[in-house]
């Protein structure tokens, strides 16, 4: 009976917290941008890693967005009154690539990603020392 009593009143407790991390959760969704796949895996340390990466955003407002390399901040696609939007980028690279969709009203950053690289094999060279005798 006891235990009864203590479950509904752990339910009753938890509900609201349950509900809070709920909505926190679809809050992150709404404004997002997402790289799929995350990770590029390339032979050997050091070689490009070639993939097909389908770039998606959503956002809560309609607005103008642009999508831009985190690093150098060129500008890859832009959208007029939109709320979501996909670019199908072709990753070539030897090193990880940032991503950032901003603002094209205000210029600030509203989502960011990131397509990581990793390796099979890392370079481990040996050192050789050369001898005559």
């Amino acid at each position: 009976m006891f235990s009864k009593y203590y479950l509904c009143f752990t339910l009753l407790l938890s509900g609201p917290l349950l509900a809070e991390q709920q909505s926190v959760g679809k809050k992150d969704i709404e404004n997002a941008l997402v790289a799929l796949p995350d990770t590029c895996v390339a032979l050997r340390e050091g070689r490009n890693c070639y993939a097909e990466v389908d770039l998606t955003w959503h956002q809560q407002q309609v607005g103008n967005y642009c999508l831009r390399n985190a690093q150098s901040k060129h500008i890859i696609q832009c959208w007029l009154m939109q709320q979501k939007g996909l670019f199908r980028y072709q990753f070539d690279s030897a090193e990880t690539i940032g991503f950032e969709l901003i603002s094209s009203d205000n210029g600030k950053v509203v989502a960011s990603t990131e397509i990581q690289l990793q390796w099979v094999y890392q370079n481990r060279q040996k050192k050789r020392r050369w001898r005559l005798f």
